[in-house]
This record gives structure tokens, sequence and C-alpha cells, in this order.
């Protein structure tokens, strides 16, 4: 897990690479349904390791999920200060869980 420091600095390096606003709040986990053919449904939660998020791809650590024209998965080799991240399409995404303290109003 990644302390509220680390979260906002990739947050700020989203905001600069990708040119959309990166919405503050804080997501748990998301459940996709993706329409690549070699995905199944799947949960993706923070600090979970999940592997082939693109063919081939090794397990990585989820280190933060965020939201702005799609969802966007961090990892330590993706999106968290280099690489692009995981983007996950609106469509594609069934279920956002927020973090239990985060302020919603905000997002």
């Amino acid at each position: 897990m990644i302390d509220d420091d680390e979260r906002e600095r990739i947050r700020a390096y989203l905001n600069a690479t990708s040119k959309v606003p990166v919405k503050p709040a804080r997501i748990r986990a998301i459940t996709v349904n993706p329409s690549y053919r070699w995905m199944s449904m799947l949960r993706i939660e923070v600090g979970g390791r999940y592997r082939d998020f693109e063919p081939g791809a090794p397990a990585e650590e989820v280190l933060a999920i965020f939201e702005s024209a799609s969802f966007i998965v961090c990892t330590k080799t993706r999106g968290a200060g280099s690489g692009a991240p995981y983007y996950f399409s609106r469509e594609d995404v069934r279920r956002v869980e927020y973090e239990p303290a985060s302020d919603q109003a905000d997002s």
C-alpha cells in the first residue's frame, strides 16, 4: 500500500502526462467485464496482485486506482511515475468501490 503523499504524486504524474483531469476520489476496487477476449470478469483491488492485464504481462501489485475519462490502474512499473498505466473504459467497469473515509464531494 502507498501513503497519501505517494498517491497524490502519482495522481499529479497522471494529470501531467494524460492531459485529462484525474479525480481525487479514493477507489478501493473496480469490477471489470473487459471487451478484451483474453480477460474474464475481474475484480481489481488496490494491494492485490494480478497478471495478464495485457497478454503475457507479469503479475503486478496494484498501487492505486483512479477515475478520469476512464478508470486508471497503476502498478509500480505502469503509471506510478513511469510508463503508461492500465486503462479500463467506463463501459467495461461494472462496479466501483470507494474507500469509506473518502470525501466524494470533491470527486
